[in-house]
């Protein structure tokens, strides 16, 4: 049987719980999430302070803990929603294919996007989107989606709506003009074959750490292959300040769910029903080269489910996706 009372009772209702003898520990929740910081006071910590001063006596706890476990592992409606987001995104991108050129601007291709997620019910996106032509993709956090598209170069997409409260995230990097040039379709190769090895790690037992620590050694080897550095130089490397680094700098793995970076414990054994991000990325400034690959993926007793399964990811596939566009 279920309670369901207007939130002008809250107060009320509390006070009938708190002082009736069902419990001497209240729990309160917080958002509690490694890299967040927030410089002024949120309504969760007011609401704290408001509950600790109405009853002094009590024990408290930290509900969060106990909130981020659940969160990690999806229930089958969760695991849907979140199917729902990624088939939307998968669609803008699709769009972007079909309409992506030179003497476009990165704001006009980010209006393809919103017009696809808005179409198709999504609230919007779940993160500021990243559309880099260019340099441009050489900015992990790039945002400002104004520059103009240039014949010859590439564009980085990392997108993804918000339906029903879940998210979906997606990178993929295609050539403006249609066509890779062989330097970027080396580039491109690169981090496409170490997207693919570490995808099987993506299993039961495995950790976001395994799957970074792995992505780093192989796109090391990549890195001297395509002339980056030599095997050499890598000998002669400072440890603390590996020559990978230069050209991959960001992690390559995370839960997804309420929240596009989702509240984690990042020590937990992958189990069934928790949904990661696989992004391996490289990224040369000098040349104007940036490359992210990324993939939502489901964990299953066996192998992992790619929530952008059928999207276009190999150079043929993307090439002949967007050989209809006339570039005049």
């Amino acid at each position: 049987m279920k309670t369901i009372k207007g939130s002008n009772a809250f107060w009320q209702f509390l006070n009938d719980i708190a002082l009736s003898g069902y419990g001497d520990t209240i729990f309160l929740n917080s958002y509690e999430y490694p890299k967040y910081e927030c410089a002024v006071e949120t309504i969760q910590k007011r609401f704290v302070q408001q509950v600790k001063a109405k009853y002094p006596m009590h024990n408290y706890g930290r509900s969060a803990p106990i909130l981020n476990a659940l969160r990690m592992v999806k229930s089958e409606d969760e695991i849907a929603i979140t199917k729902q987001a990624c088939d939307i995104t998968a669609k803008a991108f699709r769009r972007c294919l079909e309409t992506v050129k030179p003497g476009m601007y990165e704001y006009e291709v980010q209006a393809e996007i919103e017009y696809i997620f808005k179409k198709n019910g999504a609230s919007g996106h779940a993160y500021a989107p990243i559309i880099a032509s260019g340099k441009n993709a050489c900015c992990l956090h790039y945002c400002k989606n104004q520059s103009l598209l240039n014949d010859g170069d590439l564009i980085l997409f990392d997108i993804g709506c918000e339906l029903k409260n879940y998210s979906s995230d997606l990178s993929r990097t295609i050539p403006i003009n249609g066509k890779f040039t062989e330097r970027q379709r080396d580039c491109y190769n690169a981090v496409l074959r170490v997207m693919k090895e570490i995808t099987k790690l993506y299993r039961p037992g495995g950790t976001i750490n395994e799957i970074n620590e792995t992505t780093y050694k192989l796109m090391e080897q990549e890195m001297i292959a395509l002339g980056l550095f030599t095997a050499e130089d890598v000998k002669k490397q400072n440890p603390d300040k590996p020559l990978y680094k230069k050209y991959l700098m960001h992690g390559v793995s995370h839960h997804i769910g309420l929240d596009v970076h989702d509240s984690i414990d990042k020590f937990k054994l992958f189990e069934p029903g928790m949904i990661l991000t696989c992004e391996p990325g490289l990224y040369i400034r000098e040349e104007g080269i940036g490359i992210r690959i990324e993939n939502d993926l489901l964990i299953t007793e066996s192998e992992p489910i790619n929530l952008f399964e059928g999207l276009p990811t190999e150079i043929e596939e993307i090439e002949a996706a967007m050989g209809n566009i006339s570039l005049a």
